[in-house]
């Protein structure tokens, strides 16, 4: 069947329903292709000639339906337009039905559907059916609406493993080399959820919560790297059961290392599969951050158990039920099994990231109409994710912490095993607290944006609060901002004692309010704990006050926030570039980790995308003069007993002078580091290997860039094989970005890491101009490669380029070259050209005033 020129919008006849599948699939891991049966039950309202199902790229051998004890042929109509087949009988059925469906397909490369993998000569088949690629391994009704029970058997040679979302319920040999193992039956499922991995895979030994078996299931060779997401996943199961009151829903926990995937993990229920650098890991050898966000991942993707798999989104405009929710839930668990790693903390450079792109004119609204397959696909993003999680706690913080609960446990139990929308939650959350919701958190959902709060003092205890919309355009028409939200302030100031908070809805553009305060106080800031999906504009004695008292009132968390706000505000013309750098100024003795790596995202920026020549100079003096005697006082190697706050403020020190400032004298020791790291990877200490790999890759020569690959492939770890990968890209030499350039299209780089490197490259000044032609040249073979989401991320990276020449050819080759799955991020890369060409222009002379003042200083 031809593929689309588009993808489908079409939609299926609700009348018609499947109750259960039979499906059974047999892979031929050699040959690239699969075949299989597939027996759906269907109830039929109405009676019925034509039967539509999805399907895509398959080819259908026979077709029959079963209805009132009669059998009929069916004639096989195909809508590739559609991803569809129309199935017409000679008589119409009517209440119920079977249809029988054969079926062939081919193993694809592009990490959809069924599709094909293999490792060290190892051959293997994986699913991906996230949003809506079911219909490319069989015919199916493949909206998450249509839940279903499914009865899943494959075939395959003996010695092949197969893990399915439900436990073997039997395996009976066939005599002639190869086997059919058959599944228990699933509880309802939309098809998105079902999953299937096929081949030579090996898993840990049982760890056991209550009843629940957890696995992880690898390829050979990596049995030392499972404990960590044994107990990561048990750590998270326990706490997740406990808060929704709701026994784990599936019959066992499969947690599957993929060697070649497109998302960062799929929670396909009872059998999820990751990345195998996000499940696979030395807790030895491993970074904080590695360890982190592999926790972070594995209890979002067993979050989804409830939140999606149980109770699941009528259709994909409400994808944030299933996203924001277990991105919330993650933080949630993880900060209470790992309080010390301060995870929500971490949490604010997420937050940082949708409030950027939520300030872009092509934003959307957390709850976006979807009217196709590419509409889904666009909406996996910082916006329904990290913004949608930001909603959700500051729901819970308006509700508190039980009744918002309660709210969950009701809806969860009201609608399990069926689809829910955004009302049915409110309407729970209102029975369980008492208080109004809806009016509230639709505002948040439906609305494109968020406010930027202006706050000046009215009297000795009175606060004028305005609000309006926030655009990085400064250039967006007064009319456009006109817009407000009921907003949940919270005010942070001194107390008697210790520090305060005042708590207000804050409903309209303009409200005053009365802090708690009798006198008014020497200073204020509005988003305290930095709870709030807001940015905040200080007026000047207040930001004055708090620039002044920066580590004494404000917590990490507020003063990552702070940096945050002025440098939006910057980028939006409302404050100067200096001011900006006078807040990072006073910031040279921070010895927060989570502050200092938020430092880096504008100092990056500016260092990159703004000053050149002797202005870069400058500015890189600077931050070597502010920064780098931490550094130096610090040492390279970590005392015995130290903690992880100063391994990781080593680390954000040595990015910030390192890294973005290039100090001579860092390069130099990170290269003798490198040097003994690539003879014994335990010589240096694991948070600080990215940054000294990527630093020495900049200048590196030939040589250096073959102990590289030679380093990727004999790596110990997935976490390993990645940093020196990646940093391939980070090489500047013009032979070194052509052979990296001529790898993304072979079978060196497995296709889940392609984009990564284009984007590594796009922000490489040694290789920016040469990955960008070397892409338009080579763009049918990379389309080729590359699943659309990840095309989606490629897209959204080319503002890295940075000049205004290749906006236009970026907007020039993509009208030619249409990606669907990428319009908006299109839009929105264009958008970012532009501002930041605006943003050049601006502060260009502000940061030339300041480099020069703090040069004589």
């Amino acid at each position: 069947m031809a593929a689309p020129k588009r993808p489908s919008r079409f939609r299926l006849d609700p009348a018609i329903r499947p109750a259960e599948y039979d499906l059974h699939l047999e892979p031929d891991l050699e040959g690239g292709t699969f075949s299989g049966e597939v027996r759906i039950e269907l109830t039929i309202a109405r009676p019925r000639r034509a039967i539509t199902v999805h399907a895509a790229g398959l080819e259908i051998t026979r077709a029959t339906i079963a209805s009132d004890g009669a059998v009929d042929p069916m004639r096989v109509r195909r809508r590739p337009g559609d991803e569809a087949v129309t199935l017409l009988s000679p008589h119409a059925a009517a209440h119920r039905a079977t249809l029988s469906l054969s079926f062939t397909g081919q193993l694809g490369l592009h990490l959809r559907g069924l599709y094909a993998a293999a490792v060290d000569g190892r051959r293997y088949a994986f699913t991906q059916l996230e949003a809506a690629d079911a219909r490319r391994m069989f015919p199916c009704f493949d909206e998450p609406s249509f839940k279903a029970r499914f009865r899943i058997s494959v075939t395959t040679r003996e010695g092949n493993a197969v893990v399915s979302n439900e436990a073997i319920e039997s395996e009976e040999p066939l005599g002639d080399g190869r086997l059919t193992v058959r599944f228990v039956k699933t509880p309802k499922l939309s098809t998105y959820l079902l999953a299937v991995a096929i081949g030579p895979l090996v898993c840990s030994p049982v760890r056991r919560l209550g009843s629940t078996d957890i696995r992880v299931w690898h390829v050979p060779g990596k049995e030392h790297l499972s404990q960590f997401g044994l107990e990561a996943a048990a750590q998270s199961l326990s706490r997740l059961e406990a808060y929704f009151g709701i026994p784990y829903p599936y019959g066992k926990l499969d947690l599957v290392a993929v060697p070649d995937f497109e998302a960062g993990a799929m929670e396909n229920a009872g059998a999820v599969f990751f990345r195998e650098t996000l499940l696979l890991l030395d807790p030895a050898t491993a970074s904080l951050a590695e360890r982190k966000r592999a926790a972070e991942v594995i209890a979002h993707e067993l979050a989804h158990m409830w939140y999606g798999d149980l109770v699941t989104m009528a259709w994909w405009d409400d994808l944030w039920l299933n996203e924001a929710f277990a991105t919330w839930m993650a933080y949630k668990v993880v900060d209470d099994w790992k309080p010390e790693w301060r995870i929500w903390h971490g949490y604010e450079h997420d937050r940082a990231g949708a409030l950027a792109l939520d300030a872009l004119a092509h934003t959307h609204p957390i709850y976006a109409p979807v009217r196709s397959v590419a509409e889904a696909t666009e909406n996996f993003d910082a916006i329904t994710y990290e913004k949608g999680a930001a909603v959700v706690r500051m729901l819970e913080h308006y509700l508190g912490v039980d009744a918002f609960r309660a709210g969950v446990r009701i809806y969860m139990q009201r609608h399990r095993e069926q689809n829910a929308v955004a009302a049915d939650l409110w309407r729970a959350l209102e029975e369980a607290s008492g208080r109004e919701v809806s009016r509230v958190a639709r505002a948040w959902i439906e609305k494109p944006g968020f406010p930027l709060v202006s706050l000046r003092r009215d009297g000795r205890s009175k606060l004028r609060v305005r609000q309006q919309r926030f655009f990085s355009d400064p250039r967006v028409a007064a009319a456009r901002r006109r817009t407000s939200w009921p907003l949940p302030l919270v005010v942070k100031r001194p107390g008697a004692g210790a520090d305060e908070v005042d708590r207000f809805l804050v409903d309209g553009a303009s409200r005053t309010v009365t802090l708690g305060a009798r006198r008014s106080p020497p200073w204020l800031y509005g988003n305290a704990a930095a709870g709030g999906f807001y940015r905040v504009h200080h007026e000047p004695r207040d930001h004055e006050a708090l620039v002044e008292r920066l580590a004494s009132v404000l917590s990490p968390v507020e003063r990552l926030a702070l940096v945050g706000d002025q440098w939006a505000l910057v980028r939006a013309a409302r404050a100067t570039i200096e001011s900006l750098l006078d807040v990072v100024d006073g910031l040279g003795d921070e010895t927060d980790y989570d502050v200092l790596d938020g430092l880096a995202g504008p100092l990056g920026f500016l260092d990159d995308q703004v000053v050149e020549g002797e202005l870069q100079e400058r500015l890189r003096s600077w931050i070597v003069r502010r920064f780098g005697g931490q550094l130096d006082a610090l040492g390279w190697t970590a005392r015995p007993g130290e903690s992880d706050p100063e391994r990781l403020r080593r680390a954000a020190l040595l990015r910030l002078v390192g890294s973005i400032a290039e100090a001579p004298w860092v390069v130099a020791e990170a290269r003798a580091r490198l040097h003994a790291y690539l003879a014994d990877r335990g010589s240096l200490e694991p948070n600080l290997a990215d940054a000294v790999v990527a630093i020495c890759a900049r200048q590196g020569s030939e040589a250096l860039y073959e102990r590289y690959r030679e380093a990727m492939t004999g790596s110990s770890t997935p976490q390993e094989r990645r940093r020196f990968l990646l940093n391939l890209a980070s090489f500047r030499a013009p032979t070194l970005v052509e052979r990296t350039l001529g790898a993304t299209l072979g079978a060196d780089v497995p296709t889940q890491d392609v984009t990564f490197l284009y984007m590594r490259l796009f922000g490489n000044p040694g290789g920016r101009n040469a990955a960008w032609r070397f892409f338009t040249r080579h763009w049918k073979q990379l389309r080729a490669r590359i699943p659309p989401l990840m095309v989606s991320r490629l897209v959204e990276s080319t503002p890295a380029l940075r000049d205004t020449r290749h906006a236009r050819e970026v907007a020039k080759f993509f009208r030619a070259h249409p990606v669907p799955e990428a319009t908006r991020s299109l839009k929105q890369a264009l958008e970012m050209f532009r501002l930041n060409a605006e943003l050049r222009r601006r502060i260009l002379p502000g940061i030339a005033r300041w480099t020069k003042r703090r040069g004589r200083g």
